[in-house]
């Protein structure tokens, strides 16, 4: 493959129709990548030129920096535009043209200078009809408008072209161009597609048209390892139900990941923006169009064995939140710059559990190096436990405390003598902080913040305990004794705080549901349910699963019940295996058979593959939020008869 077509196939992995097949020969990669236009242009210095650069700044001033991600120039001419913009951004750009010469005389002029490809790519559209994917660019500008004066193709194609959740489309003319597009042209086109736009009319800057895409009704978000601080592990997306066609596919591929078998914490999503936990990084990608946005190298950060332990990433609207070792780092999502970094309140443990709400950050204080680290585990280690059954070790936290998010103020803290706390089963409701603590004497004495379930489940030394999640003040404890073996957890929803977790028995594996009333911590019900699979194979996690809470729902591997009663629903999954499930509103995800799969809420318990040679990691890898379904590339390591690894994401057809 020559350079020219292999460049153009790298565009058409991002750009092309829905009909690319999903194939490891295909499997190319748009990188973005920094400009390397030279500092002549390529194109005439005519008349032209500078209306090109006017146009180009006005664009760029009008858009978040840094200016990265995926450019879509819709009626792209020979190309002038696309260079301008590129001179000056780290975009990844595709032009779309109709006219066959100009995009012919675009692509010799770029070559000729060595600019073709690097980032800019031509290609053949109709602009009524694009062989693009939705969500395909962050922006979409035109060059014909500047050049003619005329609106090209359709407004509602190329609406359909620019990704949810702050994606734009600027178009229009600086002041000075040989044919002057006149408003009502440029209203008419935008009015006949139904868009919503933002009119820029002056001297020095010309006239344009913003249209600004809002996020999509009904997109969910998961933004802490069980999907919110509640731990419901439910992303609460309307949109992500019935049949699934590939969005895009490409990189990060698996080179870079954490060993599926380590159970790395979850992928995050807010805003548009996909957060993925790498080995010792994290990378941010746009998860409508794939485009890495930022890297962050974050050394011994990956935490495993999330069934044990709390997650260390946390995501609102303008920060990921990251816990390494005694601090949490403040990270931007717009560029990924660490702009702050908090201590824990002693300075001298780790910030073991992490979230954060509003204005208020959530942290607890740990035995230095409790967590288990991917940077120190190797294959086998004690970390992985996969065999373990019983045996399970969970990370503790000695103290609670709350810091103000904007400046790391301590706000609380809440120490109480001679006890430990759960960190997997530290979650925040409305009011409340709640979490289970044990006085048990051996764990209490425990130097290394790991302890077995047995051990902080031994006698009547354990407790449920619920704090102001203001002011860190005492509002209740009880006390109950829980058969745990296998895995801990608790959960908030709708003023029931759910305690679950698992053991062995005989010849099965049990769960055991207690519901607690939020207000005074007294037990509204409580249930145990053993596994229908008739097999008590523990060895590859089938027993470390977390409940999902759906709206009044509670859903299990053994089926559904009412949150508030515990009254039994009548869902069965027909199938399920190892690797832990995620829920939207309406389908849950996760591995059946091998594959990424999916099951309705309102169907029978079957389930139906997303893509039947792909497989997830060995906990929660598939994030149904914003409107779709992403799956970074968790099953790094992988030696099953699965061989496809990519980040992927689907859309509902």
């Amino acid at each position: 493959m020559n350079t020219h077509s292999c460049l153009h196939a790298k565009a058409k992995h991002v750009f092309g129709g829905i009909k690319v097949a999903l194939v490891a020969s295909v499997l190319l990669t748009v990188m973005t990548c920094a400009s390397s236009a030279a500092e002549e242009s390529p194109y005439p210095h005519d008349s032209l030129a500078p209306l090109y650069k006017k146009a180009a700044d006005f664009v760029l001033s009008q858009v978040e920096q840094p200016h990265k991600g995926h450019v879509l120039v819709f009626g792209a001419g020979e190309g002038r535009l696309a260079h301008e913009l590129a001179s000056r951004s780290e975009y990844t750009i595709i032009g779309a043209e109709e006219d066959e010469n100009k995009i012919k005389a675009g692509r010799r002029t770029l070559d000729d200078a060595d600019l073709y490809g690097r980032p800019v790519t031509l290609q053949r559209q109709s602009l009524d009809k694009l062989d693009y994917r939705d969500y395909a660019a962050s922006l979409v500008v035109s060059d014909t408008i500047i050049t003619d004066g005329t609106c090209p193709g359709s407004a509602a194609e190329l609406f359909r072209i620019i990704r949810p959740h702050g994606g734009l489309a600027i178009v229009g003319q600086p002041p000075g161009c040989p044919k002057p597009l006149k408003r009502e042209t440029l209203t008419k086109w935008l009015d006949t597609a139904g868009l919503k736009y933002k009119i820029i009319e002056n001297p020095r800057d010309g006239l344009w048209a913003i249209v600004r895409r809002g996020p999509l009704e009904g997109a969910g978000e998961w933004t802490h390892v069980r999907a919110d601080i509640a731990n419901t592990a439910c992303s609460r997306d309307t949109r992500t139900s019935g049949n699934f066609k590939v969005l895009w596919f490409g990189e990060p591929g698996p080179r870079i990941m954490v060993d599926r078998h380590w159970r790395n914490t979850s992928p995050l999503y807010k805003n548009g923006r996909l957060i993925i936990p790498a080995f010792d990084r994290i990378v941010c990608s746009d998860a409508y169009n794939g485009a890495r946005l930022w890297d962050l190298e974050v050394p011994k950060a990956s935490r495993i064995a999330m069934m044990r332990d709390a997650g260390w990433l946390a995501l609102d609207d303008k920060y990921l939140y990251a816990a390494v070792g005694s601090r949490c780092l403040k990270i931007n999502v717009v560029d990924g710059s660490v702009v702050d970094k908090f201590e824990t309140p002693d300075d001298k443990s780790d910030w073991g559990y992490l979230a954060v709400d509003g204005d208020r950050l959530y942290g607890s204080q740990q035995i230095h190096e409790a967590s288990y680290l991917a940077s120190n585990t190797g294959r086998g280690a004690e970390g992985n436990q996969l065999g373990r059954g019983n045996e399970r070790l969970i990370i503790t936290s000695k103290s609670l405390f709350c810091k103000d998010a904007k400046n790391g103020e301590l706000l609380w803290t809440y120490s109480p003598p001679d006890t430990v706390i759960a960190n997997v089963t530290i979650c925040v409701g409305p009011k409340g902080v709640h979490f289970i603590a044990s006085k048990a004497p051996k764990v209490v004495a425990d130097k290394k913040g790991r302890v077995s379930l047995a051990d902080f489940t031994d006698g009547p030394n354990e407790f449920v305990v619920k704090l102001d999640k203001t002011t860190g003040k005492f509002l209740w404890q009880h006390q109950h004794e829980f058969p745990y073996r296998h895995v801990m957890h608790l959960c908030y929803a709708n003023n029931i705080v759910l305690s679950s977790g698992c053991r062995s028995h005989e010849k099965d594996f049990w769960y055991h549901l207690r519901a607690y009333n939020a207000a005074d911590g007294s037990v509204a019900w409580e249930k145990d349910i053993p596994t229908h699979f008739g097999t008590r194979d523990t060895d590859h996690g089938k027993q470390d699963k977390h409940p999902m809470i759906v709206g009044d729902m509670v859903y299990l591997k053994q089926g559904n019940f009412e949150l508030a009663t515990g009254k039994p629903l009548g869902f069965k999954f027909k199938t399920t295996n190892c690797a832990e499930c995620s829920a939207s509103n309406v389908n849950i995800f996760g591995r059946n058979g091998g594959v990424a799969s999916t099951w309705s809420l309102a169907g029978d318990g079957s389930s139906k593959p997303l893509n039947p040679t792909m497989r997830p990691g060995c906990y929660t890898t598939i994030i149904p939020a914003g409107g779709i379904v992403m799956m970074p590339s968790f099953s790094a390591g992988c030696t099953c008869a699965h061989t496809i690894q990519t980040t992927i994401a689907w859309v509902p057809e």
